[in-house]
């Protein structure tokens, strides 16, 4: 069962969640979308999750809807890191590693 699933939109931070996924080895169900090409803008279907159609989106079981790509990758990496990816809390680095976000 996939407990993750990523709402893409093209040309968007979208891709960073995708190669944290992927490098994390997690099972999770992509949904891609494209921008209206006129207007840029995202589809309806992904105002539904977010209310300015803004991508990434990222849904885990539960009902957890997050949004922006830094909150996203913080919240994978509390939950699935296994301490690879992240930086101690503590550490001096942990405010530069949250700004690369």
């Amino acid at each position: 069962m996939t407990r993750l699933a990523l709402h893409r939109l093209n040309n968007s931070r979208s891709q960073k969640i995708v190669w944290l996924l992927e490098e994390l080895d997690l099972d999770y169900r992509l949904q891609s979308y494209q921008r209206d090409p006129e207007t840029l803008l995202g589809p309806p279907e992904l105002k539904r999750l977010h209310t300015f159609g803004k991508a990434p989106v990222l849904e885990h079981e539960g009902g957890v809807v997050l949004s922006e790509s830094g909150a996203i990758v913080d919240y994978v990496l509390d939950r699935h890191r296994g301490g690879r990816l992240s930086i101690d809390p503590d550490a001096p680095r942990r405010a530069r590693f949250l700004e690369c976000l």
